[in-house]
């Protein structure tokens, strides 16, 4: 009699046991709910609806000389913006980003913006410990760049870049709470001898756990930044996100739209929780404890981020390295990493975290396979 595998039933009832897992559908449910207020407030916590439309007044004209007096005729020495002059305040912030939070902007020309600018970015050049071909890649970048620059507001902008990025902290607590028993179960209920001496008891088994994991969390994705988008937008329409990012982070040398950092944000995000994933089960796997999976995952992934923080950039390949893993590199502040991958044929760092995200999320599950194949059943 021919044996038959059953992949696909493996793989529905593993998916039904996350969705029978009570902590991982309330926490789903909560997180949902989260992205329509996320929509929200993301902007309305940042400005009154009503001084949105004054900003229009300046939205699409050149930052010149022009815009600087008009900007400079409302403020103080300070920058504090006067009543009438609100239609400037978000211009007022993103010279302030440039000039520094505490400089005077008596006599503030134009011409020391751009200035002021370009010193800031040769300081990251210096604290990044670029070599002279990737500050020479740089400069042409810069090159590129239009001026003077076409300032628009950035209020709704900045609101999907840090909804977006707020999603990677999310999915670390969704993966902790609904990965972590997938390879316990069977341990804790003493069931993995009968499930390992049946034909679907090794291989199909463990891809199918995979699978179901992998699809339960990323379709949760899906849903949480899908349903944040729609929101935004039907709140407060995507103005804005056609511009250049320049006017939200003055100090990129990458000409790119809100749209196409959106882009990238959601595609790090996205690949960045496949190895997250890949990694919790990896460690499910091989502790076959929920509770002590929980704790690694959360405490490698946020032990990652600090350290990233620490670690001086005079260690450049540690540093670099560890700036390229999700914990941190999921931020908009990706645009600022101006250490580049290669010798002459330069990738920027947005070009490789995907890559590496894909080939150590591979790595992980196939090594996973290999842990699950070799567990020695014990205490049945």
């Amino acid at each position: 009699m021919r044996k038959k595998h059953c992949f696909a039933d493996l793989y529905r009832f593993e998916l039904k046991k996350i969705l029978k897992n009570k902590v991982a559908v309330v926490s789903f449910i909560i997180f949902f709910l989260f992205s329509f207020i996320q929509g929200v407030f993301e902007v309305r916590g940042n400005i009154d609806p009503a001084v949105l439309d004054k900003y229009d007044t300046i939205n699409g004209r050149a930052a010149d000389e022009e815009l600087m007096n008009e900007l400079l005729a409302v403020t103080d020495e300070v920058g504090n913006v006067s009543e009438e002059g609100e239609a400037y305040t978000d211009l007022r912030d993103m010279v302030k980003k440039i000039i520094g939070a505490g400089a005077s902007f008596n006599d503030l020309t134009i011409d020391r913006v751009y200035r002021d600018r370009l010193t800031s970015i040769t300081e990251g050049y210096e604290d990044a410990r670029l070599t002279e071909g990737e500050i020479a890649y740089w400069q042409e970048r810069e090159a590129e760049i239009e001026k003077p620059f076409v300032f628009h507001d950035s209020v709704v902008m900045s609101g999907v870049f840090h909804g977006i990025t707020n999603y990677a902290m999310i999915m670390l607590f969704i993966i902790a709470v609904s990965l972590s028993s997938i390879f316990a179960y069977e341990t804790q209920r003493r069931t993995d001898a009968m499930i390992r001496s049946t034909i679907n008891g090794i291989k199909e088994l463990y891809f199918a756990k995979v699978l179901a994991g992998m699809t339960y969390v990323m379709i949760s994705l899906v849903l949480y930044v899908a349903s944040f988008l729609i929101c935004i937008g039907a709140a407060w329409g995507f103005r804005g996100m056609d511009m250049s990012i320049i006017s939200y982070l003055p100090f990129t040398q990458m000409d790119m739209t809100g749209w196409q950092l959106a882009g990238i944000l959601i595609t790090v995000l996205f690949l960045g929780t496949m190895l997250v994933s890949a990694f919790a089960l990896f460690v499910s796997n091989l502790s076959r404890n929920s509770i002590a999976t929980m704790a690694i995952v959360t405490g490698v992934y946020l032990g990652m981020f600090a350290a990233s923080t620490v670690i001086p950039m005079k260690m450049r390949f540690l540093s670099q390295t560890l700036s390229l893993l999700p914990s941190t590199f999921i931020s908009e502040r990706l645009v600022y990493e101006y250490r580049l991958i290669g010798s002459g044929g330069y990738l920027r760092a947005y070009q490789v975290a995907p890559v590496l995200y894909i080939g150590l999320t591979l790595v992980l599950i196939f090594s996973g396979y290999l842990l699950y194949k070799k567990y020695e059943i014990k205490n049945n």
